[in-house]
């Protein structure tokens, strides 16, 4: 017979042995362990700068899409008028006088006119571009020049025809060049977009590149280290500016230089590393050779648009991290692959020892998840938390199987139930009856019915001379109510066979009910008599508040419960209370707590104002009608929440 140990036993036992294992194997490696180390260090080292390197280009363009769109939106809302040009720069000032990278903005539309600002030493200029019959002409705005001049075209420039040639609202980046004001490396970020009545238009912003370099510069790698920031199309806009990697170069003469084109040996190599030997620029640090030196390199592309992205590159040299220990490797590649091929073959063994009860218990709970449950071959597990979970495995498999004998019970119930409900009600002249309800599980504790009586006193399912009516709610729900508030149901039937006047009919009820309930357990209950004239003789046991609309008034008046609940006291006299007389358009409404007793998500019960509400606003419409503006009046208010009781309704209405 197996022995069953706990798992903690088992754990115990083999994580020890593991641990004795691995222990041994990093004894062993200690003095090597540091190669590891310097390994992660280096991946590390160019990680951060990269990092760093990508906040500030971030802080460094992200507000160049902010003044791009708010330039597309004041524009499109006319608070940018070309005739206005100082007034304009005015007001787009403190919107990019705080952004030194801005050297200037531009905005053109399709037929030249338009305007500009350039950033100089003491300020801005602007100058406006006019179209007219004779052709396009530019004037300074500024007083201190106002010279003229026809030789400016913003729709031959690339900031215009690149912003035309993509998709409306995307934003185009020129190629890099040197500004013809300040002789810094540049690009511009151009938006073509439609203004109402005016047609297309498109907005510039010059981007100084100048200070991307420092930038580089900033950012300490390593000692001999350092970071690149390359265009999308291989040309340099920023790099340290290590003397081991320049020599007697002047590094200003590397700006928007290709790196095959410097002649320096570490650059040249460190591209075509990162560069050429992948498809894509992002990925773990590549090891290679340059100079004689072993150096390390990654890269990152730094996205502007989807078609535009500056390339992050960040180089370290191997003498930084490692020194002369490179060799030591293999050791460690050794040592590990030993541990490892142990460690793997002790996992196998515990995996199947483990698992292969687990399993079993699995394909079981499968199996039972399609409806299967019959029993399955005893799981005999060798651990006891795992024997444990099998056999509470198997409790779980009998236990549904009884709620679902259960649950198939209940549905049946359910179904008996909702056949007691007629289903198509007897009809008297010049009165509109409906009838509903609805139980909180899958059987009810509340019942309603509504009876026809014809000339002869018999029952009819067509036109009658009179009907009977019954709403009834017994305390709880479920299948104990349901079968009280049925047997309720029944034994009125049975009354109104043998011809049993309303009195008789109700003291009958109270006195089988009084017999049958369990002690604590009881009916409310409303019963009616509806005549032809309008008169309505009711008996009300504990069934309240019963709410009466006058149309002549617009009123709504509550009644009281005429005794107590059915089978509460021992048998009693039943005395009617005076007849409801009802006139043209009257309501009278019979609602369960289920109605007046739901709450909202504050705990506030829907109550009787929330009904009389309801029947002020639709009094005017059909029964159906007004127990339809109930129904969603409460579901609204619950917020659609699961009805924690039951809810039946009998609404009367006499037609106008």
């Amino acid at each position: 017979m197996t022995r069953n140990r706990s798992i903690r036993t088992r754990l115990l036992f083999d994580q020890v042995l593991l641990i004795l294992l691995l222990g041994g194997t990093l004894m062993a490696t200690t003095f090597i362990g540091a190669r590891r180390a310097f390994e992660t260090l280096s991946s590390t080292l160019i990680e951060r700068a990269g990092d760093q390197a990508e906040i500030e280009l971030q802080r460094f363009f992200d507000p160049i899409a902010a003044v791009i769109g708010g330039l597309r939106s004041w524009d499109q809302s006319g608070l940018l008028p070309a005739a206005e040009g100082l007034a304009t720069r005015t007001a787009l000032l403190p919107m990019i006088d705080s952004l030194p990278q801005i050297s200037g903005i531009a905005l053109a539309d399709e037929g030249g006119a338009g305007l500009s600002f350039v950033r100089v030493e003491d300020g801005w200029r602007t100058r406006s571009t006019i179209a007219d019959e004779s052709g396009l002409s530019s004037v300074w705005l500024d007083a201190a020049d106002d010279t003229q001049g026809t030789d400016y075209d913003p729709r031959t420039r690339p900031w215009f025809l690149g912003a035309t040639s993509v998709e409306p609202g995307s934003i185009f980046w020129t190629e890099p060049y040197i500004f013809f004001t300040s002789q810094n490396p540049g690009m511009t970020a151009s938006v073509a977009y439609e203004v109402a009545d005016e047609g297309r238009r498109v907005a510039g912003v010059d981007v100084d590149l100048a200070d991307l370099a420092d930038y580089a510069r900033r950012i300490d790698v390593s000692p001999g280290g350092g970071l690149w920031i390359l265009t999308w199309n291989r040309r340099l806009l920023a790099w340290p500016e290590s003397a081991e990697i320049w020599g007697d170069r002047d590094p200003e003469s590397a700006l928007l230089q290709r790196p095959v084109e410097l002649g320096l040996p570490l650059i040249d190599d460190s591209m075509v590393a990162v560069l050429e030997r992948r498809s894509d620029v992002a990925g773990a640090p590549i090891r290679f050779a340059s100079g004689g030196e072993d150096w390390w390199v990654a890269g990152r592309r730094f996205a502007l648009t989807d078609s535009r992205s500056l390339m992050i590159v960040v180089t370290v040299p191997h003498a930084d991290l490692l020194g002369d220990r490179a060799n030591i490797r293999y050791w460690i590649l050794a040592l590990t692959a030993l541990a490892l091929v142990a460690a793997v073959l002790r996992a196998l063994v515990l995996a199947r020892r483990f698992s292969t009860p687990i399993e079993a218990l699995a394909r079981q709970s499968d199996r039972i998840s399609q409806g299967d449950l019959e029993a399955a071959e005893p799981i005999s597990a060798g651990v006891a938390e795992v024997q444990q979970l099998a056999d509470s495995h198997e409790r779980m498999r009998k236990g549904l199987e009884t709620l679902l004998k259960l649950e198939g019970d209940l549905q049946v119930a359910r179904q008996i139930q909702q056949k007691t409900f007629p289903t198509e009600l007897p009809s008297l002249a010049g009165f509109d009856v409906v009838g509903w309800s609805q139980p909180a599980d899958e059987t009810g504790g509340d019942s309603y019915d509504v009876i026809g009586i014809d000339a002869n006193g018999a029952p009819t399912q067509g036109e009658a001379e009179r009907l009977i009516l019954m709403l009834a709610d017994a305390t709880g729900h479920g299948i104990g109510p349901a079968l009280s508030v049925t047997q309720l149901r029944a034994m009125l039937r049975m009354a109104i066979r043998n011809g049993s006047s309303l009195e008789q009919t109700a003291a009958h009820l109270n006195e089988q009910l009084y017999a049958d309930l369990p002690q604590g357990r009881f009916i409310t209950a409303w019963l009616g008599e509806l005549g032809p004239d309008g008169t309505l003789a009711t008996f009300s046991g504990g069934q309240a508040p019963l709410l009466v609309y006058r149309a002549a008034s617009g009123e709504t008046k509550a009644l009281n419960a005429s005794a107590t609940p059915l089978g509460l006291l021992p048998p009693m006299p039943v005395v009617l209370p005076p007849a409801t007389q009802l006139a043209p358009g009257d309501i009278y409404v019979v609602l369960s707590d289920g109605f007046f007793e739901a709450t909202n998500d504050h705990g506030e019960e829907f109550d009787k104002k929330g009904v009389i509400e309801v029947l002020a606003a639709y009094a005017s419409r059909a029964s159906s009608e007004i127990l339809e503006a109930l129904r969603d009046a409460l579901r609204e208010f619950t917020n659609d929440a699961p009805l924690d009781d039951d809810r039946t309704a009998v609404i009367i209405k006499r037609k106008p």
